[in-house]
């Protein structure tokens, strides 16, 4: 799972263009939501994942990296303090699948169970705890920093500031 950048960042979304997003910015997923519609509309932004079996899940920054990048601070809260049981929703409909992750001695654990008619082959993969740390930090960091520069004004939203870890 990870964000990567397919162009350029130098340049910034400019308010004219932020006006296309404005939606109630009254709370951190509103917020959050605006960020990813920025992510999609610049075409440089993608958000990737594989595995169970699919080379490539058909997600976006839109919708799926939307539902995901409010849990990523409690996440990293949890991983950070050695406990690597969680779970990870990707509810929007369309993809519908959830990834549980469990301490299996030194390792962890990731299941994944699909709510559609796709089925996850294999179910559940084995990752080291430092490769799971740095996946999610990774992710974070990197929605930090391209959110810093495509929208800044955005990124400065006082409504982050608990979000942000």
């Amino acid at each position: 799972m990870e964000l990567i950048l397919e162009g350029s960042l130098e340049t910034e979304i400019t308010k004219e263009e932020l006006l296309e997003f404005e939606i109630e910015l009254d709370d951190v997923v509103a917020v959050l939501i605006s960020i990813c519609e920025i992510f999609e509309s610049s075409q440089i932004v993608s958000f990737l994942i594989s595995g169970f079996g699919q080379e490539k899940w058909p997600v976006d920054c839109r919708t799926d990296l939307a539902t995901i990048i409010e849990q990523i601070p409690n996440i990293l809260e949890k991983i950070r303090a050695g406990k690597f049981s969680f779970q990870l929703d990707f509810y929007e409909q369309g993809i519908e699948r959830q990834l549980s992750f469990e301490e299996d001695n030194s390792l962890v654990k990731v299941t994944c169970v699909s709510r559609t008619n796709w089925m996850p082959n294999p179910s559940a993969i084995f990752i080291e705890r430092h490769e799971v740390l740095s996946m999610f930090e990774s992710l974070y960091r990197n929605f930090l920093e391209y959110s810093e520069v495509l929208c800044i004004e955005l990124a400065k939203n006082p409504l982050l500031k608990d979000w942000k870890s």
